[in-house]
């Protein structure tokens, strides 16, 4: 036997003074009498007994010695040999993936797996240590290796529910890292078995292999669970509509049955379509929608009235139809998607130009823009417009937003050069949003201008010998871009690449990304380029989730990383109205009225592994079922011998009281 803290040894010596104690005599008072004829027969009829007086106070200090021993002991902490090389470092990986909300079991999956992991802690035994680990795509750490129950305890209550899809993998390495090389090591995974394609699933019950010395067991916690989700739900502009947009949504009926249920898509709560679907086992189904709206905003996919479609509808009653509703869908999160839809707003445009007809029938075409043609330059030019110079140009370009076709003359951003005979296009930027679906490499160019720019602009389209045919001059008093194609010499203006062009560059000029801006999936990040929007930098922004809660961000640099994202619905970037500079009290928020609106990210947990509630069978198959008790012996020894003295203390008290000792 070996002893944590040989130490507290020292507290025996506390012996020393209890035996004094007991040596010692207590002087008796006097007291006088009247007579002592009555003390003298009553010492007659009963004389003392000195041997057990002697006895009883003996075994009142043995009791008292005993008592003082087996707190020392317990001091001490005592253990044996075995405890010490049989103690087990166990690292739970806990899944709190979205489709742990599932109903299959009661309440849910995770409460499930969260009372397996308290019989386990409660199995623990004496020198054993438990870490908590999250399974996630980044793996939380929620507690670290501690054999302090209370501690683990409260750890597994506060793990929160999360609606990210299951990343295990990494945790699991993670705890393999937090195992190292102890003999009785091993990684305990808690999951419902709706793993993503390449989980590991080795089991603790085949020995490990070399490079893997760690075991891993899994339990899984699910049940029968037929499930009905949206798999996939996006919305963007249309291409050649600038009024039109299309909705693509998936669902899949991740079940053995047959299901009866309705799609309603609404936008800013405003009904758009509403679709009956009656699904067949396993079906998934796919529909792209094509719809007009000058509006923008939130749209949102909802399935509701989920039925057996071989009940009666008419005959069946409320609570059977309640009762279908949570039997074929056990998980709630993947019923709702939602996706963010840009507004389109007017445009006044100035066109100056000798007289192009394909150059005012293409900005004719859009219905979203007030176009004014003239022949000349105005007395003063207008503001909120976007200025377009065919042929003539100002010595001094003015202000705004200026798109300038074929130039004949200089200005203050290039001088016009020689002219170029059949220019080849062979680079394009195609990370630029102004050449979003936009090819020029195929586009006929008998000739275009050579600029030679007074500052490096940003070439969007230029030649082999290096000349920018489409590029964006750098200027401090608005955007600016510049064509140098001749439009009535190329066949530009009959390819369906320049209207598309034109698009880009009025939703540039507005500050609308005419890109394709997709909603995410929970646990993804999302880079933000703050050039293609309307604030100016440096300022301060407000990133609030869709519970509310509000983080400051700092924007001093073009591109702003966000997430990752850890619920669904409509996260959204905003300005302050207040100057960035002043300072806010902590329970201060912006209200949504008095800022501007920087970006919205639709988040949805759109993963099919996640709607498929239905575990993977061979890790059903390697799910290990054994008691985690230890049998006996689970407390320590220092514990038991507490009770002990406990017990000792009880017994000598009542002794005491019945006079048996003194």
């Amino acid at each position: 036997m070996s002893f944590a803290w040989p130490a507290g040894f020292l507290f025996a010596l506390l012996a020393l003074p209890i035996l004094v104690l007991y040596i010692l005599k207590v002087r008796m008072r006097r007291l006088p009498v009247s007579t002592n004829l009555f003390w003298k027969q009553v010492y007659d009829e009963k004389p003392p007994r000195s041997l057990w007086r002697q006895l009883r106070h003996l075994l009142s200090l043995l009791a008292q010695v005993l008592i003082l021993c087996l707190l020392v002991g317990a001091i001490v902490d005592p253990y044996l040999p075995w405890q010490l090389l049989q103690a087990r470092r166990i690292v739970l990986v806990v899944d709190n993936s979205a489709s742990m909300q599932a109903t299959d079991v009661s309440p849910t999956r995770l409460a499930v797996a969260k009372d397996e992991a308290q019989q386990l802690i409660s199995g623990l035994r004496e020198r054993d240590q438990v870490a908590i680990v999250l399974g996630g795509r980044t793996p939380e750490v929620m507690v670290g290796m501690t054999g302090h129950i209370p501690t683990l305890r409260r750890a597994l209550d506060a793990i929160p529910q999360s609606e990210n899809a299951t990343h295990l993998q990494p945790a699991i390495e993670l705890g393999q890292q937090l195992v190292g090389e102890h003999p009785h090591g091993e990684v305990v995974v808690l999951t419902d078995g709706c793993l993503t394609v390449g989980e590991s699933r080795d089991a603790e019950t085949t020995p490990p292999a070399d490079d893997n010395p760690v075991p891993v067991s899994w339990k899984t916690v699910a049940g029968d669970a037929n499930n009905v989700g949206i798999t996939q739900f996006q919305t963007r502009r249309s291409l050649t509509d600038p009024l039109g947009y299309e909705i693509l949504v998936s669902v899949w009926n991740a079940a053995d049955v047959p299901v009866k249920c309705r799609l309603e898509i609404t936008l800013d709560d405003v009904p758009v379509d509403v679709l009956p679907l009656e699904l067949a086992a396993d079906e998934q189904w796919h529909r792209s929608l094509e719809k007009t709206s000058i509006e923008g905003g939130t749209m949102q996919a909802t399935l509701t009235a989920f039925q057996n479609p071989q009940a009666d509808d008419d005959s069946a009653p409320s609570n059977a139809v309640s009762s279908d509703s949570r039997r074929l869908n056990r998980l709630t999160v993947d019923d709702t998607a939602w996706a963010v839809l840009p507004a389109r707003n007017r445009q006044r445009v100035l066109v100056i130009s000798p007289g192009n007809l394909f150059l005012r029938k293409v900005f004719e075409a859009n219905p979203l823009v007030d176009l004014e043609v003239r022949e000349t330059f105005p007395e003063s030019w207008p503001a909120d417009t976007v200025i377009v110079l065919h042929g003539q140009v100002p010595e001094q370009l003015p202000a705004g937003s200026v798109f300038v076709i074929d130039p004949e003359n200089d200005c203050e951003q290039w001088t016009v050069g020689k002219a170029l005979e059949h220019p080849i296009i062979t680079e394009q930027d195609e990370a630029s949003p102004l050449m979003t679906h936009i090819r020029l490499d195929n586009v006929l160019v008998p000739q275009a201008k050579q600029l030679r720019f007074t500052n490096p602009p940003t070439v969007l389209a230029g030649t082999v010998s290096g000349d920018a045919i489409y590029a964006q001059p750098k200027r401090d008093n608005g955007r600016c871009l510049v064509l140098s194609v001749n439009l009535e010499q190329s066949d530009l203006a009959f390819r369906t690449a320049f209207p598309i062009m034109v698009t880009n560059a009025l939703n540039w000029f507005a500050h609308q990304s005419g890109r394709w801006q997709p909603a995410v999936n929970t646990g993804a990040l999302l880079t933000i380029d703050l050039s293609e929007t309307a604030v100016e930098l440096p300022t301060e922004l407000r990133w609030l989730t869709p519970s509310g809660v509000a983080q400051t961000l700092p924007a001093e640099q073009t591109n702003l990383t966000l997430g990752p994202f850890d619920q669904t619905g409509v996260w959204s970037l905003r300005q302050p109205a207040r100057d960035a500079a002043q300072e806010q009290s902590a329970d201060e928020v912006d209200d949504a009225a008095e800022a501007t609106l920087v970006r919205s990210v639709a988040v949805n947990l759109a993963d099919e592994r996640e709607t498929d509630l239905r575990p993977d069978a061979d890790l059903v198959e390697l799910t290990n079922d054994r008691q985690w008790g230890s049998g006996w012996l689970n407390r320590p020894i220092w514990f038991y011998v507490t009770l002990l003295a406990c017990g000792a203390i009880t017994i000598e008290w009542w002794l005491y009281q019945r006079r048996l000792l003194a």
